[in-house]
C-alpha cells in the first residue's frame, strides 16, 4: 500500500508567487531624545545635534497569487529619528561656555520616559573636554572615532567607534526612510546642504568610509547628527544584573 502522506520531494509543489509586496514604517510612540556633540578644535565649528527618538515598527506587506489581498509576513521593530534642533557653534567658542550651552540644552527638553543620551566626540581635544563636562554633572557617552570595523566598549560610558559605522547609521536610516528633518533648528538649512554631498563609499577591502569625513569645510553637522543616531541604535547596556552569593552556613 502506498503512503499518500508522504509527498517525494520531486513533486513538492512550488511556493506560491508574490505578485504584491511593499514596506511600511508605523507611526509607533515617543521615547526620548538622543544629542549628539562634535568638539571641533580651535579653528573648527562645534555643533550639536538633537533629534527624538520614535519607537516604531517596519512591516512588510505581501500578496501572492493565490491571495486577494496584502498580508502582514514580518514585522521588526526599528527606530524612527527625527532632529528636532542642529546648532553650529561660533569659532572661537570657549569649550566652558559649550558645555554650559549643552548643560541648558538637556535641561530644557521635555521630561520624556527616560533621560535623554548624550554621545560626544572624544577623539583629538575632546577627552578633557568631556571630563570637565562629567564633573559638571553632565551624564554622557564618550565617543572615540577609530578605524576598522567593530565597535569597542572600553567602560561605562566610553566606547570606541568606527566612523565607518557613524557613517553606516546614518546612510541606513536615510535609506529606511527613518530620519526627518524639521525647519525649526537654527542650522537645518546647512545640515540639509551637508547632508546632499554625504555619501558612502566602498574602499577595495569593503569597508565603508565616509568621504572627506571631517576634512570638508563643513560637515560637523553631519558629524552630531550621526553620533546622535548611533547612539539611538546601540544604546548603552544597562547595569549587570546582581546574582546574590549563596553561603552555606552549615548547621
Amino acid at each position: 500500500m502506498v503512503n499518500r502522506s508522504v509527498i517525494h520531494p520531486f513533486f513538492k509543489r512550488p511556493e506560491p508567487k508574490v505578485v504584491e509586496k511593499k514596506d511600511e514604517i508605523t507611526t509607533g510612540t515617543f521615547s526620548g531624545y538622543v544629542v549628539g556633540l562634535d568638539l571641533g578644535k580651535s579653528q573648527d565649528f562645534t555643533a550639536i545635534s538633537v533629534a527624538e527618538v520614535w519607537a516604531c515598527e517596519r512591516l512588510t506587506w505581501q500578496r501572492t497569487e493565490f491571495e486577494s489581498v496584502l498580508g502582514v509576513v514580518r514585522r521588526r521593530k526599528v527606530n524612527r529619528y527625527r532632529v528636532v534642533n542642529v546648532h553650529r557653534y561660533p569659532r572661537g567658542t570657549s569649550y566652558p561656555d559649550i558645555a554650559r550651552s549643552v548643560q541648558s540644552v538637556l535641561a530644557q527638553l521635555p521630561v520624556a520616559s527616560r533621560s535623554p543620551a548624550l554621545f560626544v566626540d572624544k577623539t583629538g581635544v575632546g577627552a578633557p573636554v568631556v571630563d570637565a563636562m562629567r564633573e559638571m554633572g553632565i551624564k554622557l557617552t564618550a565617543v572615540g572615532i577609530t578605524g576598522g570595523s567593530k565597535p569597542n566598549r572600553i567602560s561605562e560610558g566610553n566606547v570606541n567607534v568606527p566612523k565607518s559605522l557613524l557613517a553606516s547609521s546614518l546612510d541606513i536610516a536615510f535609506a529606511e526612510d527613518r530620519l526627518d528633518l524639521t525647519a525649526d533648528a537654527d542650522a537645518s538649512d546647512a545640515l540639509k546642504a551637508e547632508l546632499q554631498g554625504f555619501r558612502v563609499k566602498k574602499t577595495a577591502s569593503g569597508n565603508e568610509t565616509m568621504e572627506a569625513w571631517r576634512e570638508g569645510v563643513h560637515d560637523d553637522l553631519v558629524l552630531a547628527t550621526a553620533l546622535a543616531i548611533w547612539g539611538g541604535e546601540n544604546p548603552a547596556p544597562g547595569p549587570a544584573r546582581m546574582v546574590p552569593t549563596r553561603f552555606n552556613l552549615g548547621r
